[in-house]
């Protein structure tokens, strides 16, 4: 399998589950398992705890965190490797996820949820307030704008652990 079918595997099994879901971080984190042999199961159910703007608070994007966490597993330095040298730190822990952050604000323009709703949907949805979170699941293409979101964390996540 090439580094491009790769990171199309992981993209596309991210939006299958996240059509079938609705549950950005834990879809990104599947999709990302699915092709990288390193992340355990254990990864893939806490991180349904991101969704909705990590933990439906309407903060970082749950596709993000998500993939950031699994960018952190591979490449983020030990508390170990940090004491025998604190400049690894920046090194290797920071750079990993510096570029991450970068790479996904380069296409959204932003790491926030609410921000990339307002792209998607023309507002904010407040996912702590029953009401909105009833309307937003309710829109109109409300899976497919997801799953773009979604598959766009993937694609740089799995790009990064491949080639880092």
């Amino acid at each position: 399998m090439t580094t491009q079918d790769m990171v199309n595997n992981a993209v596309n099994m991210a939006k299958r589950v996240q059509a079938r879901d609705d549950l950005c971080s834990r879809s990104a984190m599947y999709g990302l398992q699915s092709v990288f042999d390193f992340i355990p199961d254990s990864f893939v159910k806490a991180s349904a705890s991101l969704a909705g703007g990590c933990g439906s608070a309407s903060g970082s994007c749950g596709a993000y965190a998500s993939c950031l966490l699994a960018v952190g597993l591979k490449y983020n330095s030990t508390i170990s490797e940090e004491l025998d040298d604190p400049s690894v730190f920046m090194a290797k822990t920071a750079a990993a996820f510096n570029e991450y952050r970068e790479r996904f604000r380069a296409e959204w323009g932003t790491t926030l949820c609410p921000e990339i709703q307002e792209q998607l949907f023309g507002r904010a949805y407040k996912l702590y307030e029953p009401d909105e979170v009833k309307e937003y699941l309710e829109l109109e293409g409300h899976a497919e704008k997801c799953a773009q979101v979604v598959g766009s964390a993937v694609k740089i996540a799995a790009e990064m652990l491949l080639s880092l």
